[in-house]
């Protein structure tokens, strides 16, 4: 995921100037690298992957280029770059916030019909852009409106991704755990749950009950 959108806002970093934006992006992205966090790493690969897969539209505007961090052998770069299409409506309502915070004003819509299938890089961003918004973007926002609009989305890309397949691996693990309770005769019986609050199936999570993503069926 973007580490920058983990701590600013659009409206944040829409007060920098171009050189400033760069300097705050080089600062984090040596600290994490620099960091004893895998996971934290991994999060560099993985923005570098979507980016460079799904955000060059953007990007190639942008006043530096974000550089592409090496491969992680254990990272499969299909897996961190597909999109999944019923998170296009949910990245469409996250780009008009961040879209308002930095040009104050709302998007005026994609250039390509909202149900048509996203099959390339280009035609994701145009089911949620126009040409007209990305002028908009950089007449109120300045070139560097591309690159922060990038990260937001980056950042959303990876935690949908990661929500879904959260959402698909509980739904799996209940399943056998139900079973399990069967194969000991306790009857049907479904687990507690998780009772950390890093958790989003916790109840007392601030992510519980968020509309990351529809429930699977």
């Amino acid at each position: 995921m973007s580490v920058i959108f983990q701590l600013f806002c659009a409206e944040d970093l829409k007060q920098l100037t171009e050189e400033q934006v760069g300097e705050l992006r080089e600062m984090i992205g040596y600290a994490v690298r620099e960091s004893h966090d895998a996971s934290l790493k991994a999060s560099l690969v993985i923005s570098g992957l979507i980016q460079g897969e799904h955000m060059q539209k953007l990007l190639s505007r942008a006043p530096s280029r974000t550089v592409t961090r090496p491969l992680s052998r254990n990272i499969v770069p299909g897996d961190a770059t597909s999109i999944p299409p019923k998170t296009i409506e949910l990245l469409r309502k996250r780009l008009g916030e961040v879209f308002q915070q930095l040009t104050s004003e709302l998007p005026s819509g994609p250039s390509s019909s909202p149900t048509s299938p996203a099959r390339t890089p280009t035609e994701i961003l145009d089911q949620l852009l126009s040409q007209d918004d990305l002028e908009k973007l950089e007449r109120k926002a300045g070139p560097q409106g591309y690159e922060i609009l990038a990260w937001a989305l980056t950042c959303d890309i990876a935690n949908f991704k990661t929500f879904e397949a959260f959402q698909d691996i509980k739904k799996q693990a209940e399943e056998i755990f139900m079973q399990f309770m069967k194969d000991q005769g306790k009857g049907e019986q479904r687990p507690k749950g998780p009772d950390t609050i890093y958790s989003p199936f916790y109840p007392l999570s601030p992510l519980y009950g968020f509309d990351y993503l529809p429930s699977n069926p």
